[in-house]
C-alpha cells in the first residue's frame, strides 16, 4: 500500500504499518455508548453489518459520525503511513513491571519527532474515555503540527475498565516525563511544550494544566499552553455523561466530591498555562457551556486565553 484512500479499510492500515501488536493504537474499536436509542443501535448495526469497526473503510466511518472529516482522517492515515519505516513510531511510557496490572491496550506514545530541534506538542484525542480515538483526532493533527515546525507526540492513555481516575492523568505525566527525558533522541526543546486535547482529552489536557491534578502534582515543568478542541471541562451537570462514567466509575460519578474533584473549572489557579479552546456552539456531544465554565475561571485569575465559539 503506497497511499491511504477513503476506500481503504482500518485493518488494511494497521497491517501496511506492521501495527498488528498495537492495532489499538490506531483502530478505535468505537461502540454505541450504553444510553444510545434503539434507533442509533439500529443504525450501527446497517453500517457494520456484522463487522468490527476496524473493518471499515475510512469512508464508511463518516456513516456513524458524520461530524468527522474523512479528507483529513485520509490524510492523516497517509502521513502514518509515510512515517512508518523512518525511525521507531511506538514507544511505552511505563516499564514492563508498571504495565503488569493493566490490560491489553497499554499506556504508549506515538512519535512524529522532527529532525531539527523544536518545541513539542502532546495530543490527546477523545473518545469519551471509553477509547483513543486517533484516526480523527490524532494523526491529521501530527500531520499539521510538523508542518508548523513542531514534534507531535499522540498519546494513547488509559481508557474503559482501566479509565478510573486519576490513571489518564497520571499516564499524560508519564509521557511528559518520558519526552522530556528523551529530549536529545527526539531533537525537542524542554521549555514551552504545549498539551493538546480534544473532547474527553481535551478534559484531560486541561485537568493537566492545573497545579492539584497534573503538571505541579507530578513535579513537572508548566506547559507553555493548552490547546483545547470541544473539552469536557466539568464532571457536575453539564458533562458528557460517558466521559464522567468512565473517568470516575459507577461508585463515584454521582458522588459531589468526586465531580468537584475532576471538574477543571474548580481547580483553576493563577498558574493555569495560557489557553487557546475552540467549541461550536451546537455540539450535541459536548455542551458549549464547557468551554464558557472555563474561560469564565480563566478571566477570573486574569490567565491569557483565546476563546472561538463557531
Amino acid at each position: 500500500m503506497r497511499t491511504v484512500t477513503e476506500e481503504t479499510t482500518i485493518k488494511e492500515v494497521i497491517e501496511a504499518v506492521k501495527m498488528e501488536a498495537y492495532g489499538y493504537l490506531v483502530d478505535p474499536d468505537m461502540r454505541p455508548d450504553e444510553d444510545a436509542g434503539e434507533e442509533e443501535r439500529k443504525h450501527w448495526d446497517e453500517v457494520l453489518r456484522g463487522r468490527s469497526f476496524g473493518a471499515l473503510t475510512v469512508g464508511e466511518t463518516e456513516k456513524l459520525f458524520p461530524s468527522w472529516n474523512v479528507p483529513s482522517m485520509v490524510e492523516g492515515l497517509s502521513y502514518l503511513l509515510e512515517r512508518t519505516g523512518q525511525g521507531e513510531l511506538v514507544y511505552p511510557v511505563w516499564t514492563p513491571e508498571e504495565e503488569a496490572g493493566m490490560g491489553p491496550c497499554k499506556p504508549a506514545l506515538m512519535a512524529f519527532p522532527l529532525k531539527e530541534k523544536s518545541p513539542f506538542v502532546l495530543i490527546c484525542p477523545g473518545g469519551g474515555y471509553g477509547n483513543v480515538c486517533s484516526i480523527a483526532e490524532g494523526f491529521p493533527l501530527a500531520k499539521e503540527i510538523n508542518e508548523l515546525g513542531y514534534g507531535a507526540f499522540i498519546l494513547y492513555y488509559r481508557v474503559g475498565e482501566e479509565a478510573k481516575a486519576p490513571s489518564p492523568q497520571e499516564d499524560v505525566a508519564r509521557a511528559v516525563r518520558f519526552l522530556l527525558d528523551h529530549a536529545e533522541e527526539f531533537h525537542l526543546e524542554t521549555e514551552g511544550y504545549a498539551v493538546m486535547g480534544f473532547s474527553a482529552g481535551g478534559h484531560l489536557a486541561a485537568s493537566f494544566g492545573t497545579e492539584g491534578l497534573g503538571w505541579k502534582k507530578y513535579g513537572l515543568p508548566k506547559p507553555g499552553a493548552l490547546i483545547l478542541g470541544y473539552p469536557v471541562i466539568t464532571m457536575k451537570e453539564a458533562t458528557h455523561g460517558g466521559s464522567r462514567h468512565n473517568l470516575l466509575g459507577s461508585e463515584r460519578e454521582n458522588d459531589e466530591t468526586y465531580q468537584r474533584l475532576y471538574s477543571v473549572e474548580e481547580q483553576v489557579t493563577k498558574e493555569f498555562p495560557r489557553t487557546y479552546v475552540w467549541q461550536c456552539e451546537a455540539d450535541n456531544c459536548v455542551p458549549a457551556v464547557n468551554s464558557r465554565l472555563l474561560t469564565e475561571r480563566l478571566s477570573d485569575f486574569g490567565i491569557p486565553f483565546e476563546h472561538e465559539v463557531f
